[in-house]
């Protein structure tokens, strides 16, 4: 198992197409963060009722409401990471050498999840980054809960938990479909496309409980007065989301016949 990690953290670390994205992502949320402080978005802030995203914590909330780029990074780095690994055959070469399928299956979701984790955390930060610089943290009346520093980390925390079990649903998408580009896609549709159709179609009473299913599990936490509670049992739910997916994912890809 840990030979394996270490041979995914290698590829991770290795990989220019990566270090790329990763240099823009910096680039990009820290030029949209400054747009945050422009003086024409204060006033329309103003406006809204929504001053707290002209501090760190406020916009890190902001950013992190953001689904559609976290699935963006998800679908992409899934196609990448796990598509093209059946495409190269690095997977199918890993257990004809004696792998065990388990390990494989394993080392990938832990790897392809903590990489979509951290460009994540570039982007949410790198965004709130010039608003810290200028304003700091806020004050209480503000930001709630989100000026004091452990409640920041938890929302983050916590949130990126709730995020992975969106992550892990597009690792599975792509051990079924083995294929870079219709994994990128299928990720895309199914989740960016079918989320927005459910919350446009589904009465309220259920998207109450839509709202405790990975499409939805995130909001809990993104919010100014967000408690211990929130933190905490969004972490919970997550788990299981992660652990049922995870297994569901794991039996199809035990029983696929690899050539």
């Amino acid at each position: 198992m840990l030979s394996l990690l270490r041979c995914e953290w290698y590829q991770v670390r290795k990989s220019l197409p990566l270090k790329i994205v990763v240099i823009i992502m910096v680039a990009v949320s820290i030029g949209f963060g400054s747009s945050f402080i422009a003086p024409d978005n204060v006033s329309y802030l103003k406006t809204l009722n929504r001053m707290y995203e002209l501090y760190f914590g406020g916009v890190i909330c902001a950013a992190m409401e953001d689904g559609a780029m976290v699935l963006l990074l998800a679908s992409l780095a899934a196609g990448w990471m796990i598509g093209g690994g059946f495409e190269n055959r690095v997977i199918q070469e890993s257990i004809s050498y004696g792998k065990k399928r388990s390990t494989v299956y394993l080392a990938k979701m832990l790897v392809y999840s903590a990489t979509v984790t951290v460009l994540c955390l570039v982007y949410w930060c790198g965004t709130a980054l010039p608003a810290g610089f200028k304003n700091g943290l806020g004050t209480a009346d503000i930001c709630g809960n989100l000026t004091q520093v452990p409640y920041i980390i938890g929302m983050i925390a916590a949130g990126s938990a709730a995020y992975a079990s969106l992550f892990t649903i597009c690792g599975i998408i792509a051990f079924f479909v083995r294929k870079i580009g219709t994994t990128m896609g299928i990720c895309l549709a199914a989740i960016l496309v079918g989320g927005n159709l459910l919350a446009s179609i589904l009465p309220e009473e259920v998207i109450k409980f839509v709202n405790y299913t990975p499409l939805g599990l995130y909001r809990h936490v993104l919010k100014l007065d967000v408690t211990l509670s929130d933190l905490c049992q969004t972490v919970g739910i997550s788990l299981i989301w992660i652990i049922l997916f995870g297994t569901v994912g794991y039996l199809k890809f035990r029983k696929t016949e690899l050539k």
